[in-house]
């Protein structure tokens, strides 16, 4: 099955900037260094270094395309990836853009990788915030990291080979509040939003987990129509879709999504920019 997650997806893909990925470090710590020097973190940014992008730039943060965001790197700054660029010249994205960076760059390299939307942990004590991560094969397992955070400062565990108790899937953070007695509530953007958590949230979460699985790395404001976590049929679903989702190795979570018409990967989406709005349709197959 890790095989699978070798060859680039239509969204990772560089396409004719597939030479920029040549001769970049191939450690995880230095892959991590290299999305850091070149995406900045349209929200997290701001609050850390202090510079705010100008408004103009914010549409740069729907940038869906590995070969759309190296594109835009190259027009604001020509020299190779490795050389970290100053704010200005950086992609203005997210966790999602960290990651599916580091996930093309490993893809290149011939190793198995892919990005996991869901919850981590270690940004506010007793809550779970909003992140995307990647998985890479190492050896015999998948290992987790975090490009976005890896070697910015101690987070108190490994941010290279995260433990399994610090980041949960969508899949997994769904079944922690429907059986396992976790607060829906804590799942979100943070302990102070009142809208953008809870179990709508979690059930968008886990199904653009799904997709990543198959190879269709998504936005993270992008909603997925067909099922709702109030209606109780689609519920059970859900379960049988969160199970699946943290067994991704036994083929049969891609298979469903192949026969099921109500597990199907989605041709269009509602894209919801969290900025620039409206909420509008875009096609991704």
């Amino acid at each position: 099955m890790a095989e699978y997650y070798v060859e680039q997806s239509a969204t990772s893909d560089p396409k004719e900037y597939n030479y920029l990925f040549d001769n970049l470090p191939t450690d995880l710590a230095g892959i991590a260094q290299v999305t850091q020097g070149l995406v900045y973190h349209y929200m997290a940014g701001p609050y850390i270094y202090g510079w705010i992008p100008p408004k103009e730039r914010t549409v740069e943060i729907n940038t869906r395309s590995m070969e759309c965001s190296l594109a835009t790197l190259l027009a604001k700054d020509e020299r190779p990836l490795s050389e970290p660029r100053n704010f200005e010249q950086r992609l203005i994205g997210c966790c999602r853009d960290f990651s599916l960076l580091a996930c093309a760059i490993l893809r290149h390299q011939g190793r198995a990788a892919r990005l996991r939307y869901g919850f981590g942990n270690y940004f506010v004590p007793g809550y779970w915030f909003d992140h995307v991560i990647v998985e890479v094969w190492h050896s015999d397992r998948w290992l987790r990291f975090d490009p976005q955070l890896s070697t910015q400062r101690d987070w108190g565990f490994n941010t290279l080979d995260m433990p399994v108790d610090v980041f949960a899937t969508g899949g997994r953070a769904w079944q922690m509040c429907r059986s396992e007695g976790a607060d829906p509530d804590r799942f979100g953007l943070g302990p102070d939003e009142t809208f953008v958590r809870g179990w709508w949230f979690i059930r968008e979460r886990l199904q653009l987990d799904v997709a990543a699985l198959n190879k269709i790395e998504l936005l993270c404001w992008d909603g997925i129509k067909g099922l709702s976590e109030t209606q109780p049929a689609d519920a059970t679903i859900l379960d049988e879709m969160a199970l699946l989702s943290i067994q991704p190795d036994s083929s049969e979570l891609r298979q469903r999504c192949v026969s099921d018409p109500r597990w199907q990967m989605p041709t269009s989406v509602t894209c919801f920019h969290p900025i620039i709005g409206p909420a509008f349709a875009v096609q991704v197959a």
